[in-house]
């Protein structure tokens, strides 16, 4: 009985192991564009929505915009995780080397998620209406199975259009909105065995397009009493973002609700989010993991700060407005395990705006 017993027990601890493997490297929820306020906002803002984010949050909130909104000219917009993209320099030093050193390599980096991206949003938005068109770019490196190291590789580029409008019922206590993207996407998702390092680390060659449109409908319902109370409901890319190899970014309905108080000069905000509360986003199922909490402080034109909550994580950000310069900035931390505290990637953004 004792060997069958001990083959029990290894059994259990095999399918343990390989359980705990699967759960520790899941996929970070998708999404197509956030934008830097709502980043430092824990990704709440379907509740705000009153500025160019709104075409990718929630278009009814372009009924909030007051006459001529703004419009921004060029925006480049910078992102990188905390470990930046050594683990992706690193990889491309033992390029060309033999196979055992760039095993080594990649064990010396297992479970480590390296993500960097660039974006260009040129917009105009106004009082209930709002037009731009997106480019960017982003790339994920992680590198997974202890015993096997692997670079598993996410790399894409996307251009599109996108066009939203709202309109106000009953003194803007109903508001509605809809929005429709085109996006072309360009990029690659490959798994890179070490010998494919040795002979050629290139995550841009072979590189595969598609292209998909969808739409979002969103509608905001404020109460014009003390607090200011309001809540959103968004269905998010209808019939949705389909990019074949490269990946889908699926139908989702995100609820939110949130109070704005005036204090003396000061616009404030606090607001709680679920996003995907049908769970058809991802691979995994945690409820956790869709949670956003966040709050903003704006003074009069030049200084806003925000701080939140995303994913368990805190996230904070600031945007200082000269009028046809404004410098905005967050730091956030996106889950890129199966659930909310398990394995947080650090990130960092910043935009520099040229507009009015």
């Amino acid at each position: 009985m004792r060997p069958i017993r001990s083959a029990a027990v290894g059994v259990v601890a095999l399918v343990v192991l390989f359980q705990g493997v699967s759960v520790a490297f899941a996929d970070e929820l998708p999404a197509l564009y956030r934008g830097v306020r709502p980043l430092g906002m824990g990704g709440a803002f379907i509740t705000l929505s009153n500025d160019e984010n709104a075409l990718f949050y929630n278009p009814a909130g372009l009924n909030d915009v007051k006459g001529f909104g703004g419009v921004g000219i060029l925006n480049p917009e910078g992102a990188a995780s905390k470990e930046s993209l050594k683990l992706y320099h690193d990889i491309k030093g033992v390029e060309g080397t033999n196979t055992t050193q760039v095993i080594d390599l990649l064990q010396k980096h297992v479970g480590e998620h390296v993500h960097a991206g660039a974006a260009l949003f040129p917009h105009v938005y106004l009082h209930n209406f709002a037009i731009g068109v997106l480019g960017q770019g982003t790339m994920d490196i992680e590198v997974r199975n202890p015993a096997f190291p692997e670079a598993v590789t996410d790399v894409k580029a996307d251009a599109g259009g996108v066009v939203g409008g709202a309109i106000g019922l009953w003194d803007q206590t109903v508001q509605l909105g809809a929005t429709g993207k085109y996006v072309q996407r360009e990029g690659i998702k490959r798994t890179f065995q070490p010998t494919d390092i040795v002979v050629n680390f290139d995550p841009f060659a072979n590189r595969v397009k598609a292209h998909d449109f969808a739409f979002d409908a969103g509608i905001k319902l404020n109460a014009p009493v003390l607090l200011k109370p309001s809540v959103a409901v968004v269905l998010q890319n209808i019939t949705d973002l389909d990019f074949g190899a490269l990946g889908v970014i699926p139908q989702q309905l995100n609820v939110g609700a949130g109070i704005h108080p005036n204090f003396w000069i000061l616009d404030n905000s606090l607001v709680v989010e679920v996003d995907d509360v049908t769970k058809q986003a991802g691979t995994d199922k945690d409820f956790y993991k869709r949670v956003h909490m966040g709050a903003e402080v704006k003074l009069p034109k030049i200084l806003a700060l925000r701080a939140g909550v995303n994913q368990g994580y805190y996230t904070a950000g600031a945007t200082i407005d000269l009028w046809i310069l404004k410098l905005a900035a967050a730091t956030y931390a996106e889950e890129v395990g199966a659930f909310a505290g398990q394995r947080a990637d650090r990130r960092y953004v910043a935009q520099l705006s040229l507009g009015f």
